[in-house]
């Protein structure tokens, strides 16, 4: 019994080491050799850029070539869909708009055998509808048809496609239409996983009334124009074959041209612990089918692992600290965290692990809201995982004459006295 509990410490202690080289936050890029040999080795495949990353903290848990710029083909609507959730958050478009389908939008004037929807010149479609065209089936006709309805033309959209992305901070992503078809858009695995993050972050309503939908129906009887008429239910299914079958799996796009290969960037949630993954750049044999399928393969195996391999906990706090607010209109600080609480680590420290939280026990007014405070600190058997921000909730500005008279006094001799 001694020799096996030996055992599992040193083994335990190789992992948080691992953590520790990678500044606690992440695995080394090459952590296929890094992890070789132990159980957390992933999995062999064939895309040329691959990422894994958890959602509640976007810790690198797997990368292979993440910085290797490929197309992202269809995993560009994405990109597309967040400037739409953006015009309607500002109120300059609702769900629920209808828009007069364009023949610019529409075959032949798409490319010959790229996905569509099937919108047709004429049809007054919702916005909700066409979202869903462009994030279930990946119609590119639906990508345009945002795009025209938001910025008159593809070109312009992409400028704002370009923008949205720079204020993100994803300097290493490039557009230049809103569906994904040109070679000449640009991602990399690294980047493109960190927008999907922000993306469900930004939009959590997105997974729900769009990306884990099993399919759509359309044209519906209300599509109808004056030279067409559909005729019975018209399904189209998810492109995304692990949101129809795999546990947990509910986004979030797949992509293909032939100047990228087979693209994918998927996310499943299990209790609390929920992974992103992205692979660029697959190939598969034979018929797209057979390439497509292989991507799917690979996307499991790539969950599979990491959910085999690590979870996501939340260690109690109990309530945050308030702080005394010295000289401030309010005589407490409330904080907030500036990301989850929560550290995703190997399965085999989740029982071991610890969080403390580090905030002074007074500041001096005034306090700007966001302002950094202190942290919280996760560790496991004495070595640092993850430190998360405490910030200000909200700004506490200086008191009137009185408060800070009183507070004057009160603090030295709170100090002579040995207190805060």
């Amino acid at each position: 019994m001694k020799l096996m509990i030996a055992v599992k410490k040193i083994f335990e202690a190789l992992l948080v080491g691992i953590l520790l080289l990678c500044g606690g936050k992440a695995f080394a890029e090459d952590s296929d050799a890094a992890l070789r040999g132990l159980e957390l080795k992933a999995p062999s495949v064939g895309a040329k850029a691959v990422v894994v990353i958890d959602e509640a903290t976007g810790s690198l848990l797997y990368a292979k070539n993440p910085d290797l710029v490929i197309p992202p083909a269809s995993l560009t609507k994405l990109i597309t869909l967040h400037i739409v959730y953006q015009e309607i958050e500002a109120g300059r478009l609702s769900e629920d708009e209808l828009v007069t389908i364009d023949k610019r939008d529409c075959s032949p004037y798409i490319p010959y055998g790229s996905t569509l929807m099937y919108l047709r010149p004429g049809m007054r479609v919702s916005i909700i509808d066409l979202m869903r065209g462009a994030a279930v089936v990946s119609g590119n006709d639906a990508a345009f048809a945002l795009a025209r309805r938001i910025s008159g033309s593809n070109e312009a959209f992409a400028g704002r496609m370009n923008q949205a992305i720079k204020a993100l901070g994803l300097t290493d992503m490039y557009f230049v239409e809103p569906s994904g078809l040109s070679e000449k858009n640009q991602v990399t695995a690294r980047s493109y996983a960190a927008f999907c993050r922000l993306y469900m972050r930004l939009h959590p309503q997105a997974i729900g009334e769009l990306h884990s939908l099993h399919y759509i129906e359309f044209p519906r009887p209300e599509h109808a124009t004056d030279d067409f008429h559909p005729r019975g239910r018209m399904i189209q299914y998810n492109k995304n074959n692990l949101v129809l079958k795999y546990p947990g799996c509910d986004g979030l796009k797949t992509g293909y041209i032939i100047e990228s290969g087979y693209n994918l960037a998927a996310t499943a949630k299990r209790g609390e612990t929920r992974f992103i993954i992205v692979t660029l750049g697959g190939t598969g044999e034979g018929s797209a089918s057979g390439g497509a399928g292989q991507r799917s393969h690979d996307g499991g195996a790539l969950l599979d692992w990491a959910f085999s391999s690590f979870v996501t906990v939340h260690p109690s706090l109990g309530e945050l600290p308030q702080p005394r607010a010295w000289f401030g209109a309010d005589r407490r600080l409330r904080l907030r965290s500036a990301d989850d609480l929560a550290v995703t680590l190997p399965r085999s420290l989740a029982d071991s692990v610890q969080a403390r939280v580090d905030v002074p026990a007074s500041l001096d007014a005034p306090i700007v809201k966001g302002a950094g405070v202190g942290e919280v600190v996760y560790s496991a058997h004495g070595n640092v995982l993850r430190r998360v921000d405490l910030v200000a909730a909200e700004a506490v500005p200086t008191g009137n004459v009185f408060v800070v008279v009183r507070d004057a006094f009160a603090k030295f001799f709170s100090r002579l006295f040995g207190g805060v």
